[in-house]
């Protein structure tokens, strides 16, 4: 695999132009509106002189590969950017989630698919650009946007040294000052006889989100093996003789609609339905419900 450095510009460019109208239908979709993308010249990235709309906040877009990223950063100033960005709900973090995996096929070459993806919305684009470093020659490549009379530049910038932390949590609020303990009193009343305690109903234990760092290393070397992806357009049972009866030309026909959702299987188990979506030349599948697992009951006897 070619190494992710400044020198690939002239294959970046060539991705963001293939790939342009599919960014903007992409950028359409996540961010409530119509919006043509274009691509501008090439340049790099001086970190002591940050284009000025960088100073403001923005959306960020995280695409990791190997052990730099690609950034793409979208100022607020462009106008583009909808209100629920900044606290988005689960729908508004599967709509980030997904314009980031789609971007991160589009604008990039094949040979530099993201790994992991990451979108969310940053109080200040050069900070966060700041955090994550910036390598020495850096490319950047602008995307002039241009949405029902607004105009703005996005900027897909790389490599990003450290892309964990571009986009940074807040500071933890500092504790705050223990109460002065309180003058003690001359004499104290007797006390008086406590009521029978009534028992408490122990409150249900709070949900903690994991981190897959966190998992033991046994745990993680299990995600890293490779499982089959199937996704099923249709099927349908036929007689021996029709199928050795096929050739070129014969068409199959199935009882499944053309509007029904897909279904995806990994290995061999049924885990979610989407529906078929077109991400730059490829072919995709948007996962709109997951398949809960399958219950088993197991009948206990007594011993006799």
């Amino acid at each position: 695999m070619a190494e992710f450095t400044p020198e690939i510009v002239d294959q970046i460019v060539a991705a963001c132009t293939t790939g342009a109208g599919e960014a903007g239908e992409a950028l359409g979709r996540a961010l409530d509106g119509e919006i043509t993308v274009s691509v501008g010249s090439p340049a790099t990235v001086d970190p002591d002189a940050l284009p000025d709309e960088f100073s403001g906040a923005g959306l960020v877009v995280v695409l990791n590969v190997g052990t730099a990223a690609a950034v793409f950063l979208l100022p607020e100033s462009t106008g583009m950017i909808p209100a629920w960005c900044a606290a988005p709900d689960p729908t508004g973090e599967s709509k980030l989630t997904t314009l980031a995996q789609e971007l991160g096929m589009i604008l990039l070459p094949e040979e530099f698919m993201p790994e992991d993806f990451k979108a969310a919305q940053a109080k200040n684009l050069a900070g966060a650009l700041r955090r994550g470093g910036i390598a020495e020659g850096a490319g950047l490549v602008p995307l002039e946007l241009a949405s029902e009379g607004k105009q703005g530049t996005a900027s897909l910038i790389w490599p990003i040294p450290n892309p964990a932390s571009v986009v940074g949590t807040a500071a933890p609020k500092p504790a705050a000052a223990a109460p002065k303990a309180a003058p003690k009193a001359a004499s104290k009343p007797a006390p008086k006889p406590n009521p029978p305690a009534t028992p408490k109903t122990p409150a249900p234990p709070k949900r903690r989100s994991h981190h897959l760092s966190e998992l033991p290393k046994y745990s993680r070397s299990l995600l890293r093996i490779k499982v089959p992806v199937v996704v099923t357009l249709a099927e349908k049972r036929q007689m021996l003789g029709r199928i050795v009866e096929l050739g070129p030309g014969s068409i199959i026909q199935f009882e499944k609609s053309c509007e029904d959702m897909l279904d995806l299987d990994v290995a061999d188990c049924h885990v979610a339905t989407g529906e078929a979506v077109k991400v730059g030349d490829k072919f995709g599948l948007r996962i709109t419900s997951i398949v809960l697992p399958e219950e088993r009951f197991h009948t206990v006897t007594p011993e006799s």
